[in-house]
């Protein structure tokens, strides 16, 4: 009985802490006030397609100017001859997914860009383990535009 009552708190605590951040994402994401969007196809540059190998030396969640609702998850990649930041795509979206360790080896596949005045990569394509994490179409498009309403994952 102590087992449920501490799950039914631990639920009840994140619905609390977590309810509001998602209510307020999904009503201007509704409404089309307060954010932009173009938010995560912005940048994305199918001239600047490359792709890249190496291995996963940082997880990072970085808040939107406008909204901590808007939260994007990045990870910095170790190459042979560098370490280049990736976009991902918002944390709403990424903590559905087979969560990205610190460690893994990855290759991936975007669109290269300059943030911050250092090269980055906005990710279409994750591979790790035999496995592919689908962020983003040919075009750019992110796979995740009307995901919350279809609840369909690419695998």
């Amino acid at each position: 009985a102590l087992h449920i009552m501490n799950k039914l708190i631990f639920t009840l605590t994140l619905l609390v802490l977590v309810g509001p951040l998602l209510t307020i994402s999904w009503a201007q994401q509704r409404s089309g006030k307060g954010m932009n969007k173009q938010m995560y196809t912005r940048g994305y540059n199918t001239e600047t397609v490359e792709t890249i190998g190496g291995e996963v030396v940082e997880i990072t969640y970085n808040p939107s100017k406008k909204t901590d609702a808007t939260m994007g998850v990045h990870m910095a990649v170790k190459t042979d001859t560098s370490t280049i930041a990736v976009h991902l795509g918002p944390i709403w979206y990424m903590v559905e997914q087979e969560p990205i360790k610190k460690g893994e080896v990855v290759i991936v596949t975007g669109s290269r860009i300059t943030y911050n005045g250092a090269p980055a990569l906005i990710a279409a394509t994750v591979k790790r383990n035999e496995r592919t994490l689908q962020l983003r179409e040919a075009n750019g498009y992110p796979v995740w535009r009307g995901w919350r309403t279809n609840r369909q994952v690419n695998q």
